[in-house]
């Protein structure tokens, strides 16, 4: 995008022509200077600085102010228009917004510049910035009316989530909020707006509502195969994914594969035995209740089939019981003592 190494020598260029004490506290603030290694990544509050200093917070915020202005002053400053220029013109192709830490590291994915990039947008009048809410990451815009049409955006696509209850992969969920667009807007948006693939994103990436899961699927952020929290929610994922029952030591190597999370087999083992989301459905196999499995031994299958069928023949037993529960046929033959059998060699309770 632009040469951040040379943009970082002229800040800190710029930094060490100024007064002491107003150098310092810039430094501290954005994490910038040439020994910023030393200082706190996210830079310190006006407090923890006036404590040092012996003066209150908005003293620092006045030094702090007056700095800026020396900053932007100086005659090194033009250097820094070309990089400011590229980052709002990058922000203005991505929707006009983007969440701060995604923006961070499409510029470097160097953590030690990222200081850097923020300082230019704190500098840049081409910014603003909003901070984290309940609601949304924080992210910073180029553009005002880019927050009002990320917000209906997401709303919209939040509720066909809600409603399909499904997952989505990536090309579908933008498919959609670019068809959409045009009426989710055209209430309060009077100019014609189309959509690109990097709006959409850039306004999935913003609210809290909406999450993709390591499989580069959308739902809603809250649910365990969007966001899986414990090994219990991996386990969920992981079965979702496959869509088909699994040993537990297999779920667990898939776990350790693709969401590169250490599993304890035991642990796993216990979540699985425990949770009722999950059906032992043979020796170590487990599947998802969702699926239509139901909880119990080959007998207490075999029982409930016959109560709801009536009677049935052996042949008719094993394919049913098989549906339901991964064993051997001669397990099931085994399980079919324990019921009546009429004269014409059908089973019943």
């Amino acid at each position: 995008m632009f040469d951040i190494i040379s943009c970082k020598k002229t800040v800190d260029g710029i930094l060490e022509k100024m007064p002491l004490r107003t150098k310092d506290i810039l430094s501290r603030r954005f994490c910038i200077g040439k020994n910023n290694q030393n200082l706190k990544p996210e830079g310190e509050t006006l407090e923890e600085i006036g404590r040092d200093y012996g003066v209150t917070r908005e003293r620092i915020r006045q030094i702090e102010k007056k700095g800026l202005e020396m900053f932007e002053n100086s005659s090194d400053f033009s250097n820094l228009k070309k990089p400011i220029f590229k980052i709002k013109s990058f922000i203005d192709r991505q929707g006009g917004l983007k969440r701060e830490d995604i923006l961070k590291s499409s510029i470097s994915p160097d953590p030690s510049f990222h200081p850097y990039i923020l300082f230019l947008l704190k500098i840049g009048k081409e910014f603003s910035y909003q901070p984290e809410s309940d609601l949304f990451y924080a992210f910073w815009m180029t553009k005002r009316e880019s927050l009002e049409i990320a917000e209906k955006i997401n709303s919209f696509l939040a509720e066909v989530i809600e409603r399909k209850k499904q997952l989505f992969p990536e090309n579908e969920i933008l498919e959609i909020g670019k068809r959409e667009a045009p009426n989710i807007l055209s209430s309060t948006i009077k100019k014609k707006i189309k959509l690109k693939d990097s709006h959409i994103l850039s306004y999935i990436e913003i609210t809290k509502k909406i999450e993709k899961n390591p499989f580069n699927e959308y739902g809603l952020s809250h649910w365990p195969e969007v966001n899986p929290k414990g090994v219990r929610d991996k386990a969920y994922l992981i079965l979702k994914k496959e869509k088909k029952p699994l040993h537990f030591r297999e779920l667990a190597n898939l776990i350790e594969e693709r969401l590169q999370k250490p599993v304890e087999i035991g642990t796993l083992h216990n979540e699985l035995i425990k949770n009722q989301n999950f059906v032992l459905i043979g020796r170590g196999i487990y599947a998802l209740r969702e699926w239509g499995y139901k909880e119990g031994t080959v007998r207490d299958i075999i029982k409930q089939l016959l109560k709801e069928r009536g009677a049935l023949l052996k042949e008719e037993i094993i394919k049913e019981v098989k549906t339901q529960r991964m064993v051997k046929e001669s397990t099931i033959i085994l399980n079919l003592q324990y019921f009546k059998k009429t004269k014409d060699g059908r089973y019943t309770l």
